[in-house]
């Protein structure tokens, strides 16, 4: 009988350290992140999710004074590199914040813009892919193929999902959400979450959360942090039910954070 090939991982960091200023924010971060899976980041404010999140594309290159020690590989390559195209990285790992935040247009040149810029599409092509895109985050029939209405006249759920296309037209190979639905109401919150596990089967998804029961729901592997530091990082069943470290156990309770 065949054995099967290990998966690689799709992100590898190793000994991370990171700094604002002279402050340091994350301490001796080392992770895995493997191909189609849900990794949910979960922990108190300020613990350094978002921060580490931020890293994963670099953009925390974009605030002064700021400093990173070890290592982030994205297919074995270094993403700190001094030779790596940072545009290329970012389309390779795409960012959804936490607020939406559609440009001030037309749905269909929200969608657009991406591909026409980096040469992706061209012509019609272009309708043709933000049709799909609509159709695959469920907004195709909800605007009733109307594309050239403006983006801020969608409800804030539908604003998220038409950022989610936004950042799935060029393309990516991981998609970066901090905190996607913490500006939505339930009901949008789990459309969300219902896109989040259709899209897995086909990238890398990394999701910042103050949800716990959000992190249960659409995750495959869950990393706690606390103080700038990566206490646990399980699979989420298990991290939930039977973690390893008495912080975690702490902090699902309740009794802490």
């Amino acid at each position: 009988m065949m054995k099967e090939t290990p998966v690689a991982p799709k992100i590898q960091v190793h000994h991370l350290d990171f700094y604002y200023g002279t402050k340091q924010a994350l301490m001796d971060i080392t992770l895995d992140i493997m191909p189609a899976e849900i990794m949910a980041f979960i922990g108190p404010s300020g613990c350094g999710k978002s921060t580490f999140l931020r890293c994963l594309n670099r953009m925390n290159d974009e605030i002064p004074h700021t400093r990173v020690v070890g290592e982030i590989l994205l297919d074995h390559e270094d993403i700190y590199a001094p030779a790596v195209d940072i545009v290329e990285l970012r389309r390779r790992v795409g960012l959804v914040f936490q607020k939406p935040n559609p440009f001030p247009q037309s749905i269909y040149n929200n969608i657009v813009m991406g591909p026409r810029s980096l040469g992706l599409e061209k012509g019609s092509a272009l309708g043709d892919a933000a049709k799909q895109l609509l159709q695959e985050v469920d907004l195709w029939d909800e605007i009733k193929g109307n594309m050239s209405l403006p983006a801020l006249s969608l409800s804030l759920g539908q604003q998220q999902r038409l950022c989610i296309a936004r950042t799935l037209a060029v393309r990516p190979e991981v998609i970066l959400m901090d905190e996607p639905c913490s500006a939505l109401d339930p009901i949008a919150t789990l459309r969300v979450e219902d896109l989040m596990r259709e899209l897995r089967e086909q990238y890398t998804i990394v999701i910042v959360t103050h949800n716990m029961q959000q992190a249960a729901r659409v995750s495959d592997r869950t990393a706690l942090f606390w103080l700038g530091e990566l206490i646990e990082e399980a699979p989420t069943a298990q991290l939930f039910t039977r973690p390893a470290q008495k912080m975690t156990e702490d902090y699902i309770s309740g009794r802490v954070g």
